[in-house]
C-alpha cells in the first residue's frame, strides 16, 4: 500500500507540473490590471537605439504599462537568456528587436508557447512567425538615399557600404537602392565598384573598407551608400586622410546628431530621418490591442521567409544641408543650436 501510495503521488506531480509549464507565469508583485510588456533590445550602441527606448519606456508609462527593457549588447546568447528571463516573470507581450534576425526564432517559439504574442521591432525576425511587425519602410530608406547620391554624383564609381547580413533591413535597404541604380547601371553611367557587409554597423569596418578601396580605386570613387550614420562616419573618416571629402558623395541613415553636424558642414551628403515617435506610438497602441487578445489591423503582410506577417510601416525622409530645418528641426528630434553649434 505503502509503495502504491508513492507511485500515486508522484504521478499526481507529474501531471501537476504539466499543466503549470503551459501557464504564463506571473511574478508577486505584478499588478493584474496593468500589461506588463518586454522590451528585448539587440543593441544600444547607436544613438538611435537609445532615442527608441526612451521614447518607449515615457509613452507606455502614460498607458499604464509596467515595462522591462534588456539590452543584449549585440550578444545573440544573452538575448536569449533575456528574453527567457522575461517569459519567466510573466510578460503580457514581447516586443523584440533582435540581433540576429536569422538566428532568433527560438524566442518568438519560447514566447508563443506561453500565449505570449510577439511584436518584431524595427527588425524581422525570420521564419518565426511573429505577430506584428512595426518598422520604418526600408526599402524606402535605400531608395532616397540613392536618389539623393545621384543628385551629387550622377556619374562615377560607387562602393556600397552595407549593414551586417545578420540585419533583415539591409537588403531592404539595398534592393531600395539598387531599384534606384539600376538603371544608371544599365546605361553605363555609374558602376558599383565594391560592396561589403559591415559586421556590427560598425564604423570600424567601414573605415577599413573605405581606406583599402580608396588605395585601390582612388579618385574613381564619387559615391558611397552607406547603410546608417555610423557607417558614414567611418567611411568620411578614410575620405578625409585621403583628401577625398568633397568630392565624394556619402549617404546614411537614422539622422543622428553628429550626422546632421556632418551635412551642413559639407562632411556629408544626406540622412534618412526615420520619425521614432510616430515607430513607438504604433507599437504601444499594438501592444494594447495584442494584450487585450486583438489583432492589430496591418498595412498588409509581409514573408518572414516562411510565414506572412502582418505589417505596420511607418515614412521616411531624406535629410540634406537645404531641409535640415523642415525635417528634424521642426520635429523637434534635433535642436537648431545644437545642429549648427560646429558653425558658429
Amino acid at each position: 500500500m505503502l509503495k502504491k501510495g508513492i507511485l500515486l503521488l508522484l504521478l499526481a506531480s507529474i501531471v501537476l507540473s504539466g499543466s503549470c509549464a503551459k501557464q504564463k507565469p506571473k511574478p508577486a508583485d505584478h499588478p493584474k490590471n496593468r500589461i506588463f510588456v518586454g522590451f528585448s533590445m539587440g543593441t544600444l550602441m547607436e544613438d538611435r537605439w537609445i532615442r527608441d527606448r526612451d521614447i518607449f519606456l515615457s509613452m507606455a508609462k502614460q498607458n499604464g504599462m509596467e515595462v522591462i527593457v534588456n539590452n543584449a549588447n549585440r550578444d545573440s546568447d544573452l538575448q536569449y537568456r533575456q528574453v527567457m528571463e522575461m517569459i519567466h516573470q510573466g510578460i503580457d507581450v514581447l516586443i523584440l528587436a533582435p540581433n540576429d534576425c536569422n538566428s532568433e526564432v527560438k524566442y518568438v517559439k519560447a514566447a508563443k508557447d506561453r500565449g505570449i504574442p510577439v511584436i518584431s521591432y524595427d527588425r524581422l525576425v525570420r521564419n518565426a512567425d511573429a505577430d506584428l511587425y512595426v518598422s520604418f519602410d526600408h526599402f524606402k530608406v535605400g531608395k532616397v538615399m540613392a536618389q539623393e547620391l545621384l543628385k551629387k554624383a550622377p556619374d562615377g564609381g560607387y562602393l556600397i557600404v552595407n549593414g551586417p547580413e545578420s540585419d533583415d533591413n539591409t537588403r531592404r535597404i539595398q534592393d531600395g537602392a539598387m531599384s534606384v541604380l539600376k538603371r544608371p547601371m544599365e546605361s553605363g553611367r555609374i558602376r558599383i565598384l565594391e560592396k561589403t557587409w559591415a559586421e556590427g554597423w560598425t564604423r570600424e569596418n567601414a573605415y577599413r573598407f573605405t581606406s583599402e578601396q580608396i588605395r585601390k580605386n582612388g579618385r574613381d570613387i564619387r559615391a558611397i551608400l552607406c547603410g546608417n550614420d555610423s557607417l558614414a562616419w567611418g567611411a568620411i573618416d578614410a575620405l578625409a586622410e585621403a583628401q577625398m571629402i568633397e568630392q565624394v558623395a556619402v549617404s546614411g541613415q537614422d539622422a543622428d546628431l553628429v550626422a546632421c553636424q556632418r551635412i551642413v558642414n559639407g562632411e556629408q551628403t544626406m540622412t534618412t530621418y526615420k520619425p521614432i515617435q510616430k515607430l513607438v506610438e504604433k507599437t504601444v497602441e499594438s501592444c494594447l490591442r495584442l494584450a487585450a487578445g486583438q489583432k492589430v489591423p496591418g498595412q498588409g503582410t509581409m514573408s518572414d521567409g516562411t510565414y506572412e506577417i502582418p505589417y505596420v510601416l511607418i515614412d521616411v525622409l531624406p535629410v540634406t544641408k537645404e531641409n535640415m530645418k523642415e525635417t528634424v528641426i521642426r520635429d523637434g528630434f534635433h535642436l537648431y543650436e545644437d545642429i549648427y553649434q560646429a558653425k558658429e
